[in-house]
């Protein structure tokens, strides 16, 4: 299993980076968790025989798809070689690029067409046309996405400016610290919140503290008890409380293996 990312110098206004996946034969069959990023993805699958599974629900994966946010773990499955490659957008760039209530693709994972069709039609043949060409395909994507139009307005920029906030705090904050810096009430934020992101902001705060967690953590900068108060845990309780709400599993269990996988892309 390789995982490949690319920075994005003409989109860091909009995307994370840019990714490239492949496995071969002796990889097969392949199976890992993967905990969410806190953004949403658009990726092509080169390959066949790719699964997603969440909550006993399995999501074919093939073509372009759309990644919507999870506030869970799901269990990725490959049971054959192959190739895939995406983009990881910044947590509001997909409601700026449609305006589309991106709640609705909260927990999902779809085929790019039935989410956007006006997306589909710009990315998907870039996919297709520059198979196996992988930086000429990631020179294209990043000219033509950076070529679209972008929403903005109030709300947009003042999301923007919590999400920065969230951030800033790595998530060691509360939801009703975050009023201090914008203009509408509690109610409002949460609405316009999830319609932006996809999540509510409690449980985009929740999500993004544990996700800074585990990314120091797989980078072995500090122990995992230090971890655990340095996120403002209240005690290791707490922390396992956490830990198997979003990876389905307590961490003795967890940590008796390696996550290749996730150490890949919690190390981008």
């Amino acid at each position: 299993m390789i995982l490949d990312h690319f920075q994005t110098k003409d989109l860091n206004h909009i995307a994370e980076h840019l990714f490239h996946l492949s496995f071969t034969e002796n990889e097969i069959p392949f199976e890992s968790t993967v905990l969410p990023s806190g953004c949403m993805s658009i990726t092509h699958i080169y390959g066949k025989n790719q699964t997603a599974i969440y909550n006993e629900t399995k999501f074919p994966l093939k073509g372009t798809i759309i990644t919507g946010q999870f506030y869970k773990s799901y269990q990725f499955q490959v049971n054959s070689s192959g190739t895939s490659c995406g983009i990881s957008f910044h947590p509001t760039a997909i409601y700026k690029l449609t305006e589309l209530d991106v709640s609705n693709l909260t927990e999902k994972h779809l085929p790019l067409e039935a989410a956007s069709k006006f997306l589909f039609n710009i990315l998907n043949p870039i996919f297709t046309n520059y198979k196996g060409d992988i930086n000429t395909l990631c020179k294209t994507l990043e000219e033509s996405i950076s070529a679209l139009p972008l929403t903005y307005n109030d709300t947009i920029n003042e999301i923007d400016e919590v999400i920065n906030i969230i951030n800033i705090k790595e998530g060691m904050l509360s939801t009703y610290e975050l009023l201090d810096h914008v203009s509408f009430s509690q109610k409002t934020l949460e609405t316009q919140f999830k319609k932006i992101i996809g999540l509510t902001p409690g449980k985009y705060i929740r999500l993004y503290r544990f996700l800074k967690l585990m990314k120091k953590y797989e980078t072995k900068k500090i122990d995992l008890k230090d971890l655990i108060y340095m996120y403002n845990y209240y005690d290791q309780s707490h922390f396992i409380k956490d830990f198997k709400h979003f990876m389905n599993q307590n961490p003795k269990d967890y940590f008796k293996i390696e996550h290749p996988f996730i150490n890949e892309y919690l190390n981008i």
